[in-house]
């Protein structure tokens, strides 16, 4: 079973975590992971209260959400109502606060609605399979490409709430540093050595864990801890993991080495998966950057920005490249993100389009159920 994983940049760094460390039966059927721009994110409920409270819009009105020059734009009945970013500032999760990476730099193909006209997106090709991916869609016509170079704004931009956001969050990760709350993943971004990282980890179980990230707040809820747990103790209940059940492993410490919040080596990371590649400020390690956009109206019209994910998925269940897709789509309640596993295309163009707030998806890869 060849699946192909699409999350935003802490959830592929968790998976590429998972995947130099952690002994994991269900990791071998990975196949692509495809990662989304992300300047913050919002749990669930803090973005209803946002939405609902705060500005007066009901979730079950609202057809579709962007994000646009600073707005959260939602769009009832073909309506505008626009929510200044900044307002959401309180909202957003505290997680989010000490991640620096935008544009999704350990994917195989990144993609996001920044530096490119409406109705395109900024595909950044990254390894070599998600250059023949990009490749290939675009020659069977299920996608359509430019050159970066022949769109406005183009790379700048992306550069620019790049830098912001790392300047940003490295910031607040000083701030807690001086008050003695250390975000341990920012102290090991060069680390070069995967024992040292496995040697930091031995010893450190589910309430190491607790104390040196989920209650430090730098928790991002990517249930990388519940996948990797051998007695499935570990459960993301509400955004927060938690023990289901007693730890009855002795000396396991496998959900701490798993959270890509207790160290992050991506500078190895870069090396493993990406060696020769060009690295481009604020875009990270890639081979080529592209505005696309879906071919198929009907994809170009329904999805986000375009579609260029639904298409390139699309293609690759419909050429064999994968067999399954794990995305997040609209679950029951109105704008509510539920992880989803869609084996055929019409199951994924149903679950298309982007949800604006944060789902645990990795666990998935695990139970499909």
């Amino acid at each position: 079973m060849k699946t192909a994983f699409v999350g935003l940049p802490c959830d592929i760094e968790a998976l590429r975590k998972i995947e130099a460390l952690v002994d994991q039966e269900w990791k071998k059927n990975l196949n692509l992971q495809i990662g989304l721009f992300c300047r913050e994110n919002w749990a669930y409920t803090c973005f209803r209260a946002l939405v609902e409270d705060d500005f007066g819009v009901k979730l079950n009105d609202v057809d579709k959400f962007d994000i646009k020059k600073k707005n959260i734009i939602a769009y009832i009945n073909g309506e505008k109502r626009e929510i200044p970013l900044e307002k959401s500032k309180p909202y957003v999760r505290i997680g989010c606060q000490v991640c620096i990476d935008f544009t999704a730099e350990l994917a195989d193909v990144s993609i996001g609605a920044v530096g490119t006209p409406p109705k395109w997106s900024t595909v950044i090709t990254r390894s070599k399979k998600g250059q023949e991916l990009v490749d290939k869609a675009a020659k069977e016509g299920y996608i359509e490409l430019k050159p970066i170079e022949e769109v406005k704004p183009g790379v700048s931009l992306i550069r620019k709430i790049a830098d912001e956001k790392k300047k940003e969050n490295l910031a607040e990760a000083n701030r807690r540093n001086k008050i003695g709350i250390t975000p341990l993943h920012i102290k090991t971004l060069g680390e070069k050595n995967l024992e040292k990282i496995k040697k930091a980890a031995e010893g450190k179980d589910f309430f190491a864990l607790e104390r040196d990230v989920i209650d430090a707040g730098a928790c991002i809820s990517c249930g990388a801890c519940e996948a990797v747990c051998p007695d499935h103790c570990v459960k993301v209940i509400d955004q927060r993991p938690e023990l289901s059940n007693e730890c009855s492993k002795e000396k396991c410490f496998e959900c701490y080495l798993a959270c890509p919040r207790t160290s992050l080596p991506q500078l190895l990371f870069e090396e493993m998966i990406f060696n020769g590649t060009k690295l481009v400020q604020g875009i990270g390690k890639c081979l080529n950057i592209y505005a696309a956009r879906a071919a198929d109206t009907h994809i170009h019209e329904k999805g986000q920005d375009g579609g260029v994910v639904t298409a390139l998925l699309t293609y690759a269940l419909d050429k064999g490249i994968i067999d399954e897709v794990i995305s997040v789509g609209k679950g029951p309640e109105p704008w509510k993100p539920t992880p989803y596993v869609s084996t055929v295309a019409n199951d994924l163009k149903r679950h298309s389009g982007t949800i604006y707030s944060h789902s645990t998806s990795i666990p998935k890869l695990r139970y499909k159920e």
